[in-house]
């Protein structure tokens, strides 16, 4: 969860280490990596390791200083985005078995706590908030079991790098939230999955995102209607 401090958001733990590692997946890295081995399980295994297989074979940037497996694996990403909106229940009711000691997810308490803090901050005008630009809106995706997934940029249109996004329901209550770490999957953005409650009709985006200004974030929301 990311730390608010009396002058904003801070992006480092308190050992000084990355808050969130913004670097391309080594091949190394891989059994390392809890998004790698939950998402190469399921309905969904087989088109995630055709995508990171592309990505593995086309590192490096273009000319214009793009990542080059963003256009050579793009058909792969779409597949892989579309099948994560069809299971998402899948993969938010099996956690990864057999996490390492390292890994510690941040529980609700400290969430919604960082939520709070948010909204109060957006309400006293501390951090200022905007519309989505329409060239990055969300896409909301809804299975049939009920869960949910918003796929979200990255990175926004000046190319300033995620922080955390949360989701919250009709009565502003938390229903989702994770940071960069939690969400990206590289080609295909971040992914931030939740629970449709019954009776439950739109929710609420916010996105947090870096900014040139050290002693500030840049906060983009959306509503969307859950049908």
């Amino acid at each position: 969860v990311p730390r608010i401090t009396s002058r904003g958001l801070a992006t480092a733990r308190p050992d000084d280490a990355p808050l969130f590692d913004g670097g391309e997946l080594e091949q190394d890295d891989h059994d390392d990596c809890p998004m790698c081995r939950k998402f190469s399980k399921g309905p969904c295994g087989h088109r995630f390791k055709k995508w990171l297989a592309c990505t593995d074979s086309h590192p490096g940037k273009d000319a214009q200083g793009e990542p080059l497996h963003l256009q050579k694996c793009s058909d792969l990403a779409h597949s892989l985005a579309e099948c994560l909106g069809r299971n998402g229940d899948y993969y938010s009711n099996n956690a990864e078995e057999d996490p390492p000691a390292s890994t510690s997810k941040p529980n609700v308490d400290q969430w919604k706590a960082f939520a709070n803090k948010m909204e109060k901050g957006i309400e006293c005008r501390k951090y200022t908030m905007s519309d989505f630009p329409s060239e990055t809106l969300p896409r909301v995706q809804i299975s049939r079991s009920g869960t949910g997934a918003v796929f979200i940029g990255c990175e926004d249109v000046k190319r300033q790098t995620i922080i955390a996004a949360y989701i919250l329901d009709e009565q502003g209550e938390l229903i989702a939230a994770g940071s960069k770490h939690d969400m990206e999957l590289e080609a295909v953005g971040c992914v931030l999955q939740f629970k449709i409650s019954n009776g439950l009709k739109e929710v609420t985006i916010r996105t947090i995102y870096d900014s040139e200004d050290e002693d500030a974030v840049v906060i983009y929301t959306m509503k969307a209607k859950l049908s």
